[in-house]
């Protein structure tokens, strides 16, 4: 007996769960495309004021035969080169996001409904999504 219980109850909780849907509306996907593009612009930059800044040490320091600085320069330029080729994917997705955001529209749709031998029409909210294959 108790192990129906159990499973009774394990059922109940799981049918509720699966059952949970997240909405995904045209302002999420305008918010994470604008914050997507917002990393992918401060990796960009930040990458590309580390390269400069650090080969421009690299070279200057090169002259000078320094070892240490040498290759503490170049270990930064490095660093910023691959941060700014990091942010490729997140400008990728940013455009993704939004083409997907562009794609989401609410509109009035008539559904037609037969009564006694007569059709009427009403207008329901509809959320439609564009799938481009």
């Amino acid at each position: 007996m108790r192990t129906i219980r159990l499973l009774l109850a394990l059922l109940l909780v799981s049918s509720i769960l699966v059952g949970q849907t997240k909405e995904f509306s045209k302002d999420y996907f305008l918010q994470k495309s604008k914050k997507q593009k917002t990393t992918a612009r401060i990796l960009l930059g930040g990458g590309t004021a580390m390269a400069v800044g650090g080969f421009a040490k690299f070279d200057s320091s090169w002259d000078s035969g320094s070892a240490s600085t040498t290759d503490i320069a170049g270990i930064i330029g490095t660093v910023g080169f691959l941060t700014g080729l990091a942010s490729i994917p997140y400008f990728i997705s940013a455009g993704k996001n939004k083409r997907t955001a562009m794609s989401i529209t609410f509109d009035y749709q008539p559904i037609y409904l037969s009564t006694d031998n007569l059709v009427a029409a009403k207008a329901h909210p509809t959320l439609s999504l564009k799938i481009k294959l």
